[in-house]
């Protein structure tokens, strides 16, 4: 079992320790997402939730798969502690292949 694997977790859960396991403080994932730090902050106590926009943002933002995210499937795809944190040097905000279209 890894530290990802928990499917007692709920989505509270899962948004907090995919930041945690990034190396992010909510304030650097607010500001990666483009909200206040508020939002985080009530999107991981469970006052509300994250739109399927931001939902998209913070799996890329914290390297985990938007299955695990949502629902805590496929725990075994998820990164590890070292691979989530080497991720961040590759980090943005709009993800290569999500760039807005040009005409």
């Amino acid at each position: 079992m890894t530290l990802m694997d928990n499917p007692t977790w709920t989505l509270v859960d899962r948004l907090r320790k995919s930041r945690l396991l990034a190396g992010l403080e909510q304030a650097q994932i607010a500001d990666a997402l483009g909200v206040a730090r508020n939002t985080v902050s009530n999107w991981e106590r469970g006052r509300s939730e994250p739109s399927a926009t931001y939902f998209v943002r913070w799996a890329h933002a914290t390297g985990v798969t938007l299955d695990w995210l949502a629902e805590g499937v496929n725990a075994e795809t998820a990164p590890t502690e070292v691979e989530a944190v080497s991720s961040l040097s590759q980090h943005s905000v709009r993800p290569k292949g999500l760039e807005p279209l040009t005409f």
